[in-house]
């Protein structure tokens, strides 16, 4: 069920645009700013009880929903339920929507303010960096907002897309938060990225040039000194314009993609795509030998 949960999701979110209507998180707001209103005089609320509550109670809700759909309706509530977890939790907006307004802008302008909502913040002006903060966003955006939400799901279900994307949305804005609250969040984002980054990491090698992800991925560690168990998603990205400002990925049938000044941009999205597809087919595997079991 997981599995077929997660491909479907996937494929509705993909083909029926509308549902990003559905992604709405105002709630969190209120939500967060209500409690530290109301509950600052808890002892430890700042810190380790207030991180507990405003996590878990928004995944107490989803376990009291899910059980009472599955009281109603069963196996079937429950799987319902699940799709309508991951397609919400999916985003907030859609990467490749947010790629191809970019690539398919109508005039400069146009392309600025796309670019500019891509990297989440000011474009830089030198052509090089430019590039490279573009691949980071591509990457970056592909882990937080479809391979964080896929893994976690297929670990924990329901409750490990909605810890991943809380988390993540708790981290990303002004949500009335105490700074030591948010410096765990962001601790947990950063432990909770760390597995999906290193399997991002290993389709690229799969999906491209597997000695050159290696070579950059260890090369990274050599020079910056950091551990393989430390939480830095910085390999990955490393990895990530290794393959694509150096070409290697051009050997493969994707050479008219690097012509052009959106060519970057264009071709990250493209092996974001065929990293997810070797998921999909790492997913498929495992669906296939559960059947057979």
């Amino acid at each position: 069920m997981t599995i077929i949960s997660i491909l479907i999701a996937f494929t509705l979110s993909h083909f029926i645009r509308e549902l990003r209507h559905l992604r709405r998180f105002d709630w969190v707001t209120s939500f967060t700013k209500h409690c530290n209103d109301m509950l600052k005089s808890v002892p430890g609320w700042s810190g380790p009880t207030g991180f507990l509550v405003i996590l878990g109670l928004p995944l107490l809700a989803a376990f009291f929903i899910n059980s009472l759909l599955f009281s109603a309706f069963g196996l079937i509530g429950e799987f319902l339920f699940a799709i309508i977890v991951l397609i919400y939790t999916f985003g907030p907006r859609d990467l490749d929507v947010d790629v191809r307004s970019v690539i398919r802008a109508e005039n400069d302008e146009e392309q600025m303010e796309a670019l500019e909502t891509l990297l989440g913040g000011p474009v830089p002006e030198e052509d090089a960096a430019c590039q490279a903060a573009a691949i980071d966003a591509v990457f970056s955006n592909a882990l937080q907002r479809w391979f964080g939400i896929i893994f976690w799901f297929a670990v924990l279900g329901i409750y490990g897309a909605l810890l991943y994307r809380l988390a993540s949305w708790l981290i990303d804005g002004d949500f009335g938060l105490f700074d030591e609250q948010k410096d765990r969040f962001t601790r947990l984002v950063k432990l909770l990225d760390w597995p999906v980054a290193h399997l991002i990491t290993l389709s690229l090698a799969i999906a491209t040039d597997f000695d050159s992800v290696y070579r950059a991925w260890k090369k990274y560690h050599d020079e910056s000194g950091n551990g393989l168990f430390e939480s830095n998603n910085q390999f990955m990205l490393t990895s990530a314009r290794t393959i694509v400002m150096t070409g290697h990925a051009e050997n493969d049938g994707y050479a008219d993609q690097l012509q052009g000044p959106m060519a970057t941009i264009k071709l990250s999205m493209d092996l974001v795509w065929r990293s997810l597809g070797v998921w999909a087919t790492a997913l498929a595997i495992l669906l296939l030998v559960n059947v057979i079991a």
